[in-house]
């Protein structure tokens, strides 16, 4: 069993000390999309925002990447351009546990949180992928092999992530909605509708139309903006190339199945030999988005 106790309890100590991004926005927004890195945030903030733009009558985003893609939801200390619409703040924040033990204690409240989550092998592997060159993350197999550290994003982070928002799901169930990026693939009218509801929006079949015009990967990719630079539509024939071995899948196996409390249903979907368990989408529901 790996014996990582020592840089675990640094890494969630600086954590549950600083981590309190929930509890400093919570009052002056209506909800809060909180996604894993390399989950489908872009493609799924840009499907909900033309929603409700449609909903509002206002203008919808015109990029899909970059300062334009968030004048519906993005970070919570980011004025609004439409006062009028739901504000929602949106980041990868990892909650302080002392959120989860407040809340149990009933001393503090949430406001509705979306907690966009995905496959940890395949949000891991995206995220190496897109910033393999820009942050010198090494070759895969060293990637995968990183000890814990109190920085940066690897299988560690997402095992944390996954862990306290588990944990802070336990003690909120009503205002922590947990979306999985393959359940929104394979139905995104649906996770549309029901993410708007949960921060207190009913829409209207046009408002749903709106975000479907938006949900294909063609038109996030050709919808990106030229001055942002971040590729969020990667070419999908260069992802694949980039696999795990055998022992890479046989690494994340073991840590995952030592490491992860909280798997919100993806347990058993990772096999061995560094292929997913999941069958193969049908025919139409691979076309999404999935980089960031």
């Amino acid at each position: 069993m790996d014996d990582f106790g020592l840089p675990l309890l640094v890494a969630d100590l600086r954590d549950d000390l600083s981590r309190f991004h929930l509890l400093h926005y919570g009052d002056r927004l209506d909800g809060f999309l909180i996604s894993g890195h390399n989950s489908g945030t872009h493609w799924l903030r840009f499907m909900l925002s033309s929603a409700i733009a449609e909903h509002l009558g206002l203008p919808k985003p015109v990029h899909s990447s970059g300062p334009q893609s968030d004048i519906y939801i993005g970070h919570a200390r980011h004025r609004r351009k439409f006062p009028q619409a739901p504000r929602i703040g949106s980041s990868h924040h990892m909650p302080s546990r002392l959120v989860a033990l407040l809340g149990a204690l009933r001393i503090v409240r949430l406001a509705p949180v979306v907690l966009l989550v995905r496959d940890i092998p395949d949000s891991l592997i995206s995220y190496f992928f897109k910033w393999r060159e820009a942050k010198q993350l090494g070759p895969l197999d060293a990637y995968v092999a990183r000890p814990p550290s109190p920085r940066g994003v690897d299988l560690w982070w997402f095992i944390r992530f996954f862990n306290r928002w588990g944990a802070l799901k336990r003690t909120f169930p009503e205002a922590v909605l947990v979306v999985r990026y393959e359940d929104v693939e394979r139905d995104p009218e649906l996770w549309v509708r029901r993410i708007w509801a949960h921060w207190g929006v009913d829409l209207e079949d046009a408002d749903v139309a709106a975000a479907m015009a938006v949900s294909s990967r063609a038109v996030v990719a050709a919808r990106l903006d030229p001055d942002y630079g971040e590729d969020i539509a990667p070419d999908r024939q260069a992802r694949r190339a980039v696999q795990y071995s055998a022992r890479d899948g046989e690494l994340l196996e073991r840590r995952l199945r030592q490491h992860l409390r909280h798997d919100f249903g993806y347990a058993g979907d990772f096999a061995a030999d560094g292929r997913s368990r999941r069958p193969v989408t049908a025919p139409g529901q691979g076309d999404a988005a999935a980089a960031a």
